[in-house]
């Protein structure tokens, strides 16, 4: 009898039994630990259950199901051989709701539950009654032609627990008292009572991936509960990692993951209207609040720390339209744009720096003939302004100089966008009122392009832009840009079509303004395995760079204990990165590799290779997987082998590629 079939049934054969005459009660049966030596208890808080493994016993929860067995091969195994545990729970509600009230007793679960084993061939001793903590129900062996299990069914106040042990026949007697030992240690934990969700909690947006060449992801837009859209999406920050951060006017600062997933909200209660956001490289995170004309601070994980600024006329205070803009320095210092009455009555604007902690440190006056929309601020203190109605990027020195001016005076649309942003290469980034998307070397020259123009009237497309509110380059080779059209708002992700002659040119202009973020690679620290032949081949033969010259079979790397098996090695890198491929080193009988996964820092999985098991044409056989850089840093990978017609594969050494 093949294995899944066996889980198939204990999922999915609830028939009614309804009508059957009563089982006669025998006498009460205790499990009784063994002389077996188990580890500490283990905690499955998805199903609330804790119970004792020995050593070394693999775990794995999948479609709520519990699964434990003596290693990751029987866990994985389509055959029947070592001992195999399944466990999984239902609320009592559910099976009353769908069965009626007599689904609460135990011995007609056993019969919902068991129906289809035993039509399966399988012979079901009669059911004696047990106890485990709590929990009383009952259990009986299974006997079929070439495995033996053991069904339980236990209830408490909340729940029924199913579980369903099997292993080969010769391995179930020598298992017994193994089996007996695990199944005494089970204790059926109180499920807790579910928190009440504040009715003011933000929700998750909704996320969109599929779109045109170029666009990455879109986060919002008008679909979904009131508590998932922003009212106004604005100013936008990315941490080192690519967290994204925006200012959004409804709840203050949205925290979302790389891959769009909602982390955390903060500053509703302190901000009245955010307007920019912005991160000081200790860590904290500085907010212009538009609406109390005030420069909020908060602690990393969204504290609030202090407020200064307000409205007036005194040097450390602002206009009735400020601040909007905020741009902190590598110095930590905070700027601010400003604009009130000036001398003569008109709308002066000026540049207001503050130190972290809200010292006010100077204002830098601006020419009267500018009124920019944004800032930012390069590691120099040169300061870059969006000057949007002229059509022109301005360059300005750390006291206010003008030095340059970007842009076509042929064609001042190019140049006229609200929100502007530096990465720390020196590209400058901008997003206009035409739905585009600019990287510009320092000299102005346009170097990629990205998005594309919405139709007026309507709401935009994935990829489209309609009225950028906020722009920022991310880590992982991204540009978030926030946009908002009337009850539309929401903020996407592009990566930019670089033009390689404009690019060329740049460099050569201007070779000492932009540094050159290059690809890097590292090699694992450390590796783990689902076997290893002992005792020489073990999991740190694939630590460093290859070590094995040709083709050989090696102490010095790594091979699965046996050959003919289906393996797992996971590696570990020393330096988080945002990875666009990696390489495997293949020593001897190269070519089993099926799966390739990555794993980033949030421990979230990401599959960037499939293939069949097939013999290399080479070997030594080096396997270089391309791919999109990750929008998260990726830490780990882990490498599947199936080398099931009877090979037996080694690896030397796993590369990772990418930008640290």
């Amino acid at each position: 009898m093949r294995l899944r079939l066996l889980i198939a049934l204990l999922l999915t054969t609830l028939i009614n039994a309804c009508g059957t005459p009563p089982l006669p009660t025998p006498e009460p049966v205790a499990l009784g630990p063994t002389a077996v030596i188990l580890n500490e208890a283990t905690t499955f808080s998805e199903l609330n259950v804790r119970l004792r493994l020995p050593a070394g016993w693999q775990s794995r929860i999948e479609s709520g199901m519990l699964r434990l067995a003596p290693n990751m091969t029987t866990l994985e195994a389509d055959v029947i051989n070592e001992p195999m545990i399944l466990l999984d729970t239902t609320s009592l509600t559910t099976l009353t709701t769908q069965y009626g009230s007599s689904a609460a007793n135990p011995e007609t679960i056993f019969e919902l539950a068991s129906g289809a084993i035993q039509s399966a061939g399988y012979t079901i001793a009669p059911t004696k009654p047990i106890h485990l903590g709590n929990a009383h129900g009952v259990v009986a062996d299974i006997t079929g032609p070439t495995s033996t299990g053991r069904l339980l069914v236990l209830i408490d106040e909340t729940r029924a627990v199913r579980i369903l042990v099997q292993a080969a026949n010769d391995q179930w007697v020598r298992s017994q008292a193994l089996i007996d030992s695990i199944l005494a240690t089970i204790e059926l934990l109180p499920v807790p009572s579910p928190t009440p969700t504040p009715t003011n909690l933000a929700a998750q947006p909704q996320i969109v991936r599929s779109g045109p060449p170029g666009f990455v992801m879109r986060i919002g837009g008008r679909s979904g509960p009131a508590n998932s859209r922003f009212i106004a999406a604005r100013g936008l920050a990315a941490a080192p990692d690519g967290t994204i951060y925006l200012a959004e006017s409804g709840r203050g600062v949205w925290v979302f993951a790389p891959d769009g997933t909602l982390r955390q909200t903060f500053g509703a209660d302190e901000l009245l209207d955010a307007y920019d956001v912005a991160l000081g490289p200790t860590g904290d995170i500085y907010v212009a609040d538009y609406g109390r004309n005030a420069i909020v601070r908060f602690s990393s994980d969204g504290t609030f720390l202090s407020r200064w600024g307000g409205h007036g006329d005194a040097p450390d205070q602002f206009g009735l339209s400020a601040p909007q803009r905020i741009a902190v320095g590598n110095d930590g210092s905070v700027y601010a744009l400003d604009t009130r009455p000036g001398a003569d009555g008109l709308a002066a604007s000026s540049i207001v720096r503050f130190s972290g902690e809200g010292r006010f440190l100077e204002r830098i006056e601006l020419p009267p003939d500018l009124a920019p929309a944004d800032l930012v601020v390069d590691p120099g203190g040169v300061i870059y302004l969006a000057e949007n109605f002229a059509g022109v990027i301005v360059k300005l020195a750390p006291d206010g100089t003008v030095i340059a001016r970007l842009g076509d005076p042929a064609d001042p649309t190019q140049f006229a966008g609200p929100v502007l942003d530096l990465d720390r290469a020196g590209y400058l980034y901008l997003a206009t009122y035409t739905g585009i998307i600019l990287r510009l070397a320092p000299d102005g020259t346009i170097v990629a392009r990205g998005g594309s123009p919405a139709t007026p009237g309507s709401l935009p497309n994935p990829g489209e832009i309609s009225l950028p509110n906020g722009i920022v380059a991310a880590p992982g080779g991204v540009v978030w840009v926030s946009d908002n059209s009337g009850e539309y708002s929401a903020i996407s992700a592009f990566r930019l079509q670089t033009d390689a002659a404009a690019l060329a040119t740049a460099m050569a202009l201007t070779p000492t303004a932009l540094t050159v973020v290059e690809t890097a690679q590292q090699w694992a620290v450390a590796a783990t395995a689902s076997s290893f032949y002992a005792p020489d081949y073990d999991p740190d033969g694939v630590i460093g760079p290859p070590n094995v010259p040709g083709c050989q079979d090696s102490p010095d790397a790594w091979a699965p204990a046996i050959p003919g098996s289906r393996e797992t090695l996971t590696v570990t890198f020393a330096e988080p990165m945002f990875a666009s491929a990696l390489t495997i080193y293949q020593n001897h009988q190269p070519g089993y590799i099926t799966h390739v996964e990555l794993i980033d820092e949030q421990g979230t999985v990401r599959t960037v290779y499939r293939a069949d098991p097939t013999p290399a044409p080479e070997c030594p056989f080096v396997t270089t997987i391309t791919f999109e850089q990750t929008l998260t840093r990726i830490v780990k990978a882990q490498i599947t082998l199936n080398q099931r017609d009877g090979s037996w594969s080694e690896i030397d050494a796993v590369a990772l590629i990418g930008i640290p």
